[in-house]
């Protein structure tokens, strides 16, 4: 026997059992509420075991139905998703139709513009092959006729760069003559401005003006003597010396320049001609010829060089009037003073001597040393007196050079000027510019009506 028979039949021997009357058991009349007497209390019977199994058997299949129903529903829902894939699927089927279809239709197009795009090109060709020979014949046509123009070209061009500078020259005459008829000009040094630009393409060593400040002329890193005319005439660039020309001066009263070299010959220029020549030349120092100037007369010339001499020179046919030595180092500057009775040279280290014009007795030394260092770790000298210039009155002297050096081989310090009283003998002050522009006094001058005096120099730059 199965289960299945073994629980039936459990089933109906319950229910026998239920049903089943008892031997004991009498037909009694019912009795209303009021005529039963009370039952006494008896304790629950037990239910019945096929109660029981029933029960069980009861709750057993509840489960299963429950079991039954959540199989039910996922194979519910599995056949949902099978119908929305399919559907999904059919959706799919009919874009992918739409799709052939609009594909079939943009072939037909593309055939189409396919087609009408040779036809272009095709004649884009023929007038392409058009336009080249069109092109060569027009290239054939040009070279004649820039032949013609190119002349007429290259005068505009030249008129224009000359009528520019003459512009340029005439705004400059205006601005000066518009400045000078509003009367004299009092010198300002806070009112300086850029007037003019002279260039050349190697550094300047020396500049000086004539005595009508009309030409200026410069020595540089070169051969050549220059000149400008500020007015606006002619530049010259004239050959005379075989090294650069660091030294010059003017003598006013035989119109001739006199310019040192640092091969250490001696050069007279006629300055004044339209074009300047070497007049006379002399081998003046051993080395450098450092220094040169001119006494107030005109009549004699004082050199000083690397050769520690200081030599003086007849400013009329260049023969040697006196040698001056007794400087230990080099000779950097040589002035005469205002009144033409005395001359002084200045060295490496900062000495001054002090001559007399004539006898050329020594007079006496100042002491400008705070222009000079001993640089151990480059075993050099650095600094020495570089500018010099006498005030009009002859009262003060003026040198420059460069103080506080804190590199020698780079030249880094504080540009100075000593300044003397040349009468006492006693040094007076040493200024310095209030913006310091690093590196050294190269060149001064006091003015010749204002009580002031201009320094410039630099390092890397130039200032004023």
């Amino acid at each position: 026997m199965n289960n299945l028979t073994v629980a039936l039949c459990g089933v109906l021997l319950a229910w026998g059992g239920i049903f089943a009357p008892t031997g004991a058991a009498q037909e009694q009349q019912p009795q209303t509420a009021a005529e039963a007497p009370a039952a006494p209390a008896t304790p629950a019977a037990a239910e019945h075991p096929a109660l029981v199994f029933a029960r069980k058997d009861l709750v057993r299949w509840t489960a299963q139905v429950e079991v039954a129903a959540k199989g039910l529903a996922d194979r519910q829902a599995q056949l949902d998703a099978v119908m929305k894939g399919i559907a999904d699927a059919k959706a799919a089927q009919q874009a992918a139709d739409k799709a052939v279809t609009d594909a079939a239709a943009a072939l037909t197009a593309a055939e189409q513009a396919k087609a009408a795009a040779e036809k272009a090109f095709a004649e884009a060709v023929e007038k392409k092959k058009t336009a080249d020979a069109a092109k060569a014949d027009a290239d054939a046509k040009v070279p004649p006729a820039e032949a013609a123009v190119k002349p007429a070209t290259d005068a505009k061009g030249a008129a224009d760069a000359a009528a520019g500078a003459v512009q340029a020259q005439l705004k400059i005459a205006q601005e000066r003559v518009a400045l000078l008829e509003k009367g004299p000009i009092k010198p300002d040094p806070a009112g300086a401005r850029l007037l003019n630009t002279a260039t050349h393409d190697r550094p300047y060593l020396a500049c000086r003006f004539d005595a009508q400040g009309t030409q200026l002329f410069a020595g540089a890193q070169d051969n050549n003597l220059h000149r400008w005319d500020i007015i606006g005439g002619p530049t010259l660039h004239q050959p005379g010396h075989s090294s650069w020309v660091g030294t010059l001066q003017l003598i006013p009263q035989l119109n001739q320049a006199v310019a040192g070299g640092l091969e250490g010959k001696l050069t007279w220029w006629s300055d004044l001609d339209t074009t300047p020549k070497v007049v006379r030349a002399i081998p003046a120092h051993k080395g450098y010829l450092r220094a040169v100037a001119v006494s107030p007369d005109g009549t004699l010339v004082a050199t000083g060089g690397n050769d520690t001499m200081v030599r003086v020179w007849s400013a009329a046919d260049g023969s040697l009037v006196k040698e001056l030595p007794g400087h230990e180092r080099h000779v950097y500057n040589v002035a005469f003073h205002p009144s033409g009775k005395y001359l002084v040279s200045g060295d490496l280290v900062g000495v001054l001597k002090q001559w007399e014009v004539g006898s050329w007795n020594h007079v006496r030394d100042l002491d400008a040393k705070v222009l000079w260092k001993y640089d151990a770790g480059f075993q050099a000298d650095v600094g020495g007196i570089r500018a010099i210039d006498f005030s009009p009155d002859g009262k003060l002297l003026a040198v420059g050079g460069i103080t506080e050096v804190s590199n020698a081989f780079a030249g880094v310090g504080i540009p100075a000027v000593v300044l003397f009283d040349f009468e006492m003998g006693k040094q007076l002050r040493v200024m310095k510019p209030k913006e310091n522009f690093q590196g050294s006094v190269y060149g001064l001058r006091f003015h010749p009506t204002e009580p002031f005096l201009v320094a410039a120099g630099g390092g890397n730059g130039g200032a004023l």
